[in-house]
């Protein structure tokens, strides 16, 4: 017989908590028993409310609450510490900030549904995924959540069966992981010596403040390999090879959990914020050796040279995003902005397509999150739609267009982005992203390396969208320009194809001469953003000097001493592959190759080559370089993924849309428009085509996208 499940009592912010009850018998095999109980997330304590009363919190300021809430009883800098230093245990009952007590909740990876566990929950038989039961099991056995500190689990606490309950469950995520006494991180059991990785990233949190830049960690390492011990960095590997750092719905948790996360992998454990300091050495003080770290454990392994390379996925997750996302939601800082989302969303595998979208309303700022309802009745492109208009009509902009394109499996319409398309999706080639780089270019502690300076496109346009009952999407601009010329395609993430190229029968510089013209090459090759957000000067036409190949580059760089770029023997092929593709690319008269040169000027500085590397490193992705009818450059999408006529095309239109940040390539559809994708185009990109209005060289009019 199933168990029932008491209907929870939204007014008075009810949810279900587990108590583990302990082993009646001394195997540790036994199977889990557990209660689970409604309560009230709204039952504070008096003594609670007054203290955050007197301390001018309201009891909604979730983690800031908790925080003084510590803070207030601790009698001493010990006791605080204390507490603090043992998150994944129960506080201490006068602590308990509930009348019924206190929680945590749980985050971790489902697994494989058809492998299955049976505990037993109020008495009735349920089967679980084994890593849960394998969870539960560890928490059990350390006699933990055994009285009056509970534990909050979505596959048991939620009714699954009942839509309704899981959806409106879904929007209460961000009270549950925010009000959490902690949340618990399970990123499985012991194996492949886990514990030796969480106690390499403990050991290299403690370097973070007293390196400060310097790579002397960097040179001991490579002078003494196991100094940190043998076999760490393969165990760390494999730890952020873990299908948690996979799974979409821990992103919100993570990032709402912040300072209350514990990471827990068998008996094994670190706070969060050790941890994201552990990983912010690895990639920024770390980057030149690391790779050799590695794959010295990988041959005193003995393992498979398929695991010799990093998981650099769960590695950029959680020091691009996470740790900064859950720093800015500690903050009190506003969600993250649409395309983030998008692109957290691409990163990340759920079940439920819907689950793109509303396992990450939690972190969407809350105007946002009151125009989406958790409707699991509805399909997916529905879902994608709403959020779109809902961004939309919260921020009055345009931009989530950027994201839209008619490539998707969704079968959305073109404006609105397909969450489950990430063929063309431009993630690591935003300039709202930190540049890649050396830790002196791009690391966090660089002063102004994560600010960038927006795209105004449509600088002085006022919006005017609304969103008819055919699903189409109605606003005002311009026609700019149309495409003529397109570079060369990727076909896949490693190779471009010659055959694609567009050569346009004609084109004459609208930057003005030979010099003007490279100028304006050299502008767009770094998306006209630099390090800082900063507009290129003069001294980023070293571009244009940046050897053809990487045989050639090395040994310049290695004379010079420049390290960073001397290493990229592994990562030089986007330049070089682009550059040998796009050769007889014509840009007028001349080809593109006319261009460039391999001669490294001898006063020439590491610096600038470095920042102009990894600035066309992030432009060129996924993007193909244009020319079009009135003599402009850019770029427009590339569907790296798809067919020969799944492409951006010859005579694709790029319009101004007042309200979008950046032009859009858009393509006649009958009596409507389609959306392709953002386009860069040099020298409209601040404002610039808005004099066209003015001077009459173009008309307003309006656009219906289908």
């Amino acid at each position: 017989m199933a168990m029932h499940y008491e209907p929870l009592d939204e007014s008075k912010d009810e949810i279900r908590l587990l108590t583990l009850l302990p082993r009646s018998q001394r195997t540790r095999t036994e199977v889990v028993r557990c209660t689970l109980k409604k309560i009230s997330l709204a039952s504070f304590t008096t003594q609670y409310k007054a203290s955050q009363s007197s301390l001018g919190f309201s009891v909604s300021e979730k983690r800031k609450s908790r925080i003084n809430w510590i803070q207030s009883l601790s009698q001493s800098e010990g006791t605080l510490q204390g507490v603090f230093h043992a998150t994944n245990r129960e506080p201490p009952e006068e602590y308990q900030r509930f009348t019924w007590g206190d929680y945590a909740a749980l985050s971790y990876v489902w697994g494989d549904e058809k492998k299955t566990s049976r505990i037993k929950v109020n008495g009735y038989e349920m089967e679980v995924t084994q890593n849960l039961e394998a969870a539960l099991r560890a928490f059990r056995n350390g006699s933990e959540f055994h009285s009056k500190f509970g534990l909050w689990v979505d596959a048991i606490c939620i009714n699954q069966k009942d839509l309704v309950e899981r959806g409106r469950q879904v929007t209460k995520m961000r009270d549950i992981y925010g009000k959490a006494w902690n949340v618990i991180a399970w990123l499985g059991e012991e194996r492949e010596q886990s514990s030796r990785a969480i106690q390499l990233v403990q050991s290299l949190s403690q370097f973070h403040d007293t390196l400060k830049g310097n790579n002397d960690l960097a040179s001991r390492l490579s002078k003494k390999p196991g100094l940190l011990g043998d076999g760490c960095w393969y165990a760390l590997n494999q730890l952020m090879a873990r299908p948690y750092w996979e799974r979409l719905w821990i992103i919100q948790e993570i990032i709402m959990g912040a300072s209350a996360m514990v990471l827990r992998c068998g008996t094994s454990s670190i706070d969060w914020d050790s941890f994201c300091l552990g990983i912010k050495i690895l990639q920024e003080e770390l980057w030149l050796v690391k790779d050799e770290l590695l794959q010295r454990d990988v041959a005193r392994a003995g393992a498979a040279s398929q695991h010799a390379a990093w998981s650099t996925t769960s590695l950029h997750l959680v020091y691009r995003d996470l740790s900064v996302l859950s720093q800015r939601d500690e903050a009190g800082e506003v969600g993250p902005p649409f395309w983030r989302l998008i692109d957290i969303a691409n990163s990340a595998e759920c079940k439920d397509p819907r689950d793109k979208v509303y396992g990450l309303i939690g972190l969407m700022d809350g105007n946002v999150g009151k125009e989406l309802e958790p409707n699991y009745k509805i399909p997916p492109q529905e879902v994608y739609t709403e959020v779109s208009k809902a961004f939309m009509k919260t921020y009055q902009t345009l931009d989530p267009i950027r994201e839209g394109g008619v490539w998707g499996p969704t079968k959305t319409p073109s404006w609105v982005a397909d969450w489950m398309w990430d063929g063309g999706r431009l993630s690591q080639a935003r300039i709202e992203n930190r540049l890649w780089g050396p830790a002196w270019l791009s690391g966090e502690s660089i002063p102004d390396s994560s600010v960038y300076r927006p795209y105004k496109a449509s600088f002085g346009g006022t919006i005017d969208i609304s969103f008819l009952d055919t699903g189409s999407l109605a606003c005002t601009g311009f026609i700019a320009d149309t495409i003529t010329g397109l570079s060369a395609r990727g076909d896949g993430f490693f190779t471009w194809s010659k055959k694609s190229i567009v050569q346009a029968k004609e084109w004459k510089s609208i930057y003005g001469n030979r010099d003007e013209t490279s100028k304006a090459l050299y502008r767009s090759l770094v998306a006209d953003r630099v390090g800082g957000g900063q507009i290129p000067s003069d001294r980023h036409a070293v571009i244009l000097n940046l050897p053809s190949t990487f045989n050639k580059a090395k040994p310049h760089f290695e004379k010079r001493g420049w390290s960073w770029l001397a290493s990229q023997n592994n990562y030089y092929f986007r330049w070089e592959e682009w550059r040998k593709a796009n050769r007889n690319f014509q840009i007028g008269d001349r080809p593109l190759n006319d261009f460039f040169s391999d001669i490294i000027p001898a006063e020439a500085s590491e610096h600038d080559f470095t920042e102009v590397y990894a600035c066309f490193d992030r432009t060129c992705q996924k993007r193909r370089f244009i020319i079009t009818e009135k003599g402009y450059m850019g770029w427009a999408p590339d569907n790296i993924h798809g067919s020969e006529q799944d492409q951006t095309m010859g005579g694709d239109l790029i319009a101004i849309l007042f309200g979008c940040s950046t032009p859009i390539v858009i393509r006649p559809d009958g009596d409507h428009f389609k959306v392709i994708g953002e386009a860069y185009v040099q020298g409209i990109m601040d404002g610039e085509a808005m004099d066209f209005l003015k001077e009459g060289k173009v008309e307003r009019r309006n656009f219906t996208f289908c």
